[in-house]
């Protein structure tokens, strides 16, 4: 059996509404092209994921900025590759 991408997004949302659980660490690497990939800090912080020191680590393309979130802690670029962190 393969799980699609197609298959897993609604499966990864329903899973940010519904878990009861807070992590240390969570590290997002969404599909670049993902029409809602700007929505998913919100949902983290929205639905309490992360404990009080948690970190949020989010891969995201170079067109993507964070640094007005209220979360924001830095951003780092790697060549094409980007993360924000959030706490």
């Amino acid at each position: 059996d393969t799980l699609s991408l197609h298959d897993a997004l609604p499966i990864f949302f329903r899973f940010v509404k519904s878990c009861h659980q807070k992590f240390d660490l969570i590290f997002a690497d969404p599909p670049y092209a993902l029409p809602e990939l700007e929505t998913i800090p919100n949902l983290i912080f929205q639905y309490d994921l992360l404990k009080e020191d948690g970190l949020l680590v989010f891969e995201h393309g170079k067109n993507n900025d964070f640094s007005a979130h209220p979360h924001f802690i830095e951003h780092r670029s790697y060549g094409s590759v980007n993360f924000t962190l959030f706490r």
